[in-house]
């Protein structure tokens, strides 16, 4: 994997507390910015990932506020939110052990 260098990534030490990921949620604001899309955009996308594994709930309605504190400063969403928000932006979680080697993690987060 020679090449994964090269690829745009950014190193995230994500700190799981019982309450959810403690971590620089600017890269998730970046990411935005990189896409064009604001708050109302990422709110959609992401509700239609949560419909389709079953949350009929997840409306933009009732997630906007959750999704507007999530990638604040002072976010801590919870791991299947992190994932669920990194799927609504074309992202994916790469893993690298010690070893150095690099294992893709999830896949599409969108099914």
């Amino acid at each position: 994997m020679s090449g994964i260098s090269k690829l745009p990534y950014a190193f995230v030490d994500l700190y799981r507390s019982r309450r959810g990921i403690s971590m620089d949620m600017s890269l998730i604001r970046e990411r935005m910015e990189e896409l064009g899309i604001d708050l109302a955009t990422l709110t959609r996308r992401y509700c239609e990932i949560r419909r389709r594994k079953g949350d009929e709930s997840a409306t933009p309605v009732n997630r906007r506020n959750m999704l507007a504190k999530a990638i604040s400063d002072q976010g801590n969403p919870t791991l299947e939110t992190f994932m669920d928000i990194l799927a609504a932006l074309d992202g994916k979680v790469l893993i690298e052990w010690k070893s150095t080697k690099v294992k893709e993690f999830g896949g599409d987060n969108a099914a």
